[in-house]
C-alpha cells in the first residue's frame, strides 16, 4: 500500500526551504499507518498527539512538518517507509534543533521511527558550508597524492604524559604513516594537555624528517568543553599543525560546525564517531548513512572515522556502504568527505577494504602497527607494504617474501 501526497519539493513549505526526513516506521498497521504519520509530523512540529485550540493556519503552513508519503511493506509485524518535509526555518541554522525535531521529541508522537537518510532542497544546501579542506586540502598538507593514506592510533590510549607520548609517536612515525592520531579516549588529561602534545609531537616529527625525509602530521583531540576546544584548536595553529579530532557524537554538531567555520580554513576536521552506536540501535534513532555520513559533512568534517564492519557478509556492512556513498556522493556544493577506515585494518584485510572504497581513502591502523611483532616501526613498514600490492594487484604472500616486517605480520594475524 503506497499514500502519496502531492508537494513540490523543489520549492518548499511555507515559501521557505526544507529537509526531507525518510524514516523506516514500526508500530503501525494498515488501517493507522497515514493517520500515525500525520501525528507524528504535526507533533515533531507544531503540535502534540491531540488537537490544541492554539494551532493557527499559519502555523500549519509556515512550521508544520508534511507528509510526502508512505509506503507499507509487505511484511509481518506491518512496518513502512515514510518521507516527510521539515521547514528549514524552524532550526535557525542549529544541528541541535535540527536533530530534535528529526527524531528527538518526545514519545508521544506513538511512532517507532529509524532516520534513514535525508534529502535537503537547493534552497536549503545553501546554509551549509561543508568540507573547507575536503580530500584536496588533506593530501596537499601531507603531500601525498598518490596512493591511501595510513592513519596511525597512538597506543596506549591514554594515561602517558607527553613526553612519553612523544617517544611513542617517534616509533610510529619511523614506520612511514601519513598521519598519527590521539586515541578518542585521549583529550585534556592532568599530565598531558594538547598544547604540550602538539609542541613535544611535533619535535619528534622533525627528528623523523632528520632521519628519514619525511614525517606524519600529528592529528590532536581537542574535544572538551567548547570555550576549551577553541583554546586547543588556537593552540594548534600557534604550534604550525594542521589537523585536529573532534568527537562529535558527544561534543555535538553544532560544535563542530562552529570550530570548523572559525578555523577550517587553517585546520582539517576529523570527526570521530565514538559513541555513534547508541544512537543507531536496530529500528530506532540514526542510520549510518545519517550519522557518519550526511550530518558530520555538512557541519565541516573534513574526515570521518567509520567503524569497518569486517567481510562483506558480516552484519553492518551494506550500512557500513551507506555511509561512505552519503560522504562521497554529490550534495549540491558540498565538497565530499576523505574516508577514513578504522576497526580492526591490518595489512591482510586492507586489500579487500581498498577494493570497496578506493585510493581516496585514509586506513586508520592502530593494533597493527603498535602491536606488529617486530616493533612498531616495522608495523607501519608492512601496512604500506600492503598498501602497495593492493594496488599493484599483488599477492602480499609474494611480496613478503623480500619483506619481513610483512611476513612476520602474516603470521601474527592470519590464523
Amino acid at each position: 500500500m503506497y499514500f502519496d501526497l502531492p508537494f513540490d519539493t523543489e520549492t518548499s513549505v511555507g515559501g521557505e526551504s526544507c529537509v526531507i526526513a525518510t524514516y523506516q516506521v514500526g508500530g503501525i498497521s494498515e488501517t493507522d499507518a497515514l493517520k500515525k504519520a500525520g501525528g507524528f509530523a504535526t507533533g515533531q512540529t507544531v503540535g502534540t498527539w491531540l488537537p490544541l485550540p492554539g494551532v493557527t493556519r499559519r502555523m500549519q503552513e509556515g512550521y508544520q512538518a508534511r507528509v510526502l508519503s508512505m509506503h507499507l511493506l509487505p511484511v509481518e509485524p506491518v512496518m513502512g517507509v515514510l518521507r516527510v518535509a521539515f521547514p528549514m526555518r524552524n532550526f535557525a541554522d542549529s544541528f541541535s534543533m535540527l536533530q530534535t525535531a528529526l527524531v528527538g521529541n518526545d514519545v508521544s508522537t506513538a511512532l517507532c521511527v529509524k532516520l534513514l537518510d535525508l534529502d535537503f532542497t537547493p534552497q536549503a544546501l545553501r546554509g551549509y558550508a561543508g568540507p573547507r579542506q575536503s580530500i584536496k586540502g588533506v593530501r596537499e598538507a601531507v603531500g601525498v597524492y598518490d596512493r591511501p593514506l595510513v592513519l596511525n592510533m597512538l597506543k596506549p590510549c591514554i594515561g602517558y604524559t607527553a613526553e612519553e607520548g612523544a617517544r611513542i609517536f617517534l616509533e610510529s612515525a619511523m614506520g612511514g604513516v601519513d598521519l598519527i592520531k590521539d586515541d578518542e579516549v585521549h583529550g585534556q588529561t592532568d599530565i598531558s594537555g594538547v598544547a604540550e602534545r602538539v609542541e613535544k609531537y611535533h619535535r619528534a616529527a622533525q627528528t623523523v624528517r632528520e632521519r628519514t625525509g619525511r614525517a606524519p602530521l600529528y592529528i590532536p583531540n581537542i574535544t572538551a568543553r567548547p570555550k576549551q576546544m577553541r583554546e586547543n584548536a588556537r593552540a594548534v595553529i600557534a604550534a604550525g599543525g594542521r589537523g585536529v579530532m573532534v568527537n562529535f557524537v558527544s561534543a555535538g554538531l553544532d560544535a563542530l560546525w562552529e570550530l570548523s567555520a572559525e578555523f577550517g580554513d587553517r585546520l582539517f576536521f576529523l570527526a570521530h564517531y565514538a559513541g555513534a552506536g547508541m544512537m543507531s540501535a536496530p529500528g530506532v534513532g540514526y542510520s549510518n548513512a545519517v550519522l557518519l555520513g550526511v550530518l558530520p559533512r555538512l557541519a565541516g568534517a573534513d574526515m570521518i572515522m567509520t567503524m569497518y564492519p569486517g567481510r562483506p557478509d558480516s552484519q553492518g556492512y551494506y550500512g557500513f556502504l551507506q555511509a561512505l556513498q552519503k560522504q562521497r556522493l554529490p550534495l549540491g556544493q558540498i565538497a565530499p568527505v576523505f574516508t577514513t577506515i578504522g576497526g580492526g585494518v591490518t595489512p591482510l584485510n586492507l586489500g579487500s577494504i581498498l577494493r570497496e572504497t578506493g585510493n581516496d581513502t585514509i586506513l586508520a591502523v592502530g593494533g597493527a602497527i603498535q602491536g606488529h611483532p617486530m616493533g612498531t616501526a616495522y608495523g607501519g613498514e608492512a601496512v604500506l607494504a600492503a598498501i602497495d600490492c593492493a594496488m599493484k594487484n599483488e599477492e602480499i604472500t609474494q611480496r613478503a617474501r623480500c619483506c619481513p616486517a610483512l611476513q612476520a605480520a602474516i603470521d601474527a594475524w592470519a590464523k
